[in-house]
């Protein structure tokens, strides 16, 4: 085994200690210390690298990273920072169009790639210079456009119009579970885990529905908390309770 495999098999390794720690609740200086040393191997490895190690450690790592997250981060997989502090989101690669909506929760910007809505994201949240150009026959956009008119005039529970986000396999896995959330319904992240058929996988999850670059089409706002609470969202607080009221959802207090 050449030195580079066998920096991808330490790296492995060390999230696996830094995450069984985690997951045994001894969040001390030493279960904290196993983290670093973890992300500290784990950043020599370089692109390609990483993708060799499991998934699911990546997504924790991440997850578990001051680098990404700082300590504000709940037990829950998401931020704790109100959403005007974290950093805004930029336009996929593969988006060919952008376009301004404004909807019942305030502007929104749909991106859309040749194969389908690739985007959509509400105004504070996007940053709008890497925004491409409208373009006023896209079939994608127009689409969209009418079907989130509908949806927020009461008119439509389901969206028809093709998506085309781009994500890791399993991040795809956990956006294709939101999307069969129904209208006016909620689900947990145990939940979402378990017809994954994956139950430990609660944290992982979360962090997928937080990277869900298509907002209220493919329904992140349907995730709650266990308790029936509501947690963190891209869009914020306010955002997400009223998406779930528009959709008859009755709503612990915030």
């Amino acid at each position: 085994m050449n030195l580079r495999a066998e920096l991808i098999k330490e790296a492995s390794r060390l999230i696996r200690e830094a995450r069984k720690r985690w997951d045994a609740h001894e969040k001390n200086q030493s279960c904290r210390q196993a983290r670093d040393r973890a992300i500290s191997v784990y950043e020599k490895l370089s692109k390609e690298e990483r993708q060799e190690v499991p998934e699911v450690l990546r997504v924790w790592l991440r997850y578990r990273s001051e680098k990404y997250f700082g300590d504000g981060r709940k037990g829950n997989g998401m931020s704790s920072k109100p959403s005007k502090d974290k950093r805004k989101e930029t336009a996929p690669e593969h988006a060919v169009a952008a376009r301004k909506v404004m909807s019942g929760v305030g502007p929104l910007y749909v991106l859309s790639s040749k194969k389908g809505i690739c985007g959509l994201f509400f105004g504070h949240r996007i940053e709008v210079s890497t925004l491409p150009k409208n373009n006023p026959r896209d079939r994608f956009l127009n689409q969209a456009e009418k079907e989130l008119a509908e949806y927020f005039q009461g008119n439509r529970e389901v969206f028809e119009v093709k998506t085309d986000a781009r994500g890791s396999q399993f991040q795809r896995a956990v956006w294709r579970q939101l999307s069969a959330i129904p209208f006016g319904e909620t689900r947990g992240y145990g939940e979402l885990a378990e017809k994954m058929e994956n139950p430990k996988a609660v944290r992982a999850v979360g962090t997928a529905n937080g990277a869900n670059p298509i907002s209220i089409i493919v329904p992140c706002h349907r995730v709650i908390g266990k308790d029936g609470s509501l947690i963190g969202f891209g869009g914020g607080l306010e955002i997400k309770k009223k998406l779930l009221q528009h959709e008859g959802v009755l709503l612990k207090a915030i």
